[in-house]
């Protein structure tokens, strides 16, 4: 879902800056690990990874992202 949202606003998964995973089984990283690398091939932005007791609905895993469009202007000395 969030490499459709990214694409959907004309950016791509390069421009994420950062991933927040929660597992509810901390036992399915490696699984977790070997998706993430799919979606980041070239460049894996930060990560955070914890173990939780129990996600909405019943989910297994939720991950939300921070996206850096680098289209500002930075300030001016």
């Amino acid at each position: 879902n969030i490499k459709a949202i990214v694409e959907s606003i004309g950016h791509v998964m390069d421009d994420i800056v950062k991933v927040n995973i929660q597992l509810a089984n901390i036992a399915d990283l490696d699984a977790v690990n070997a998706v993430y690398t799919k979606y980041f091939p070239g460049y894996l932005p930060a990560r955070t990874v914890i173990g939780v007791s129990e996600l909405p609905a019943g989910a297994l895993v939720q991950i939300d992202a921070v996206m850096s469009n680098a289209e500002s202007t930075p300030p001016q000395a």
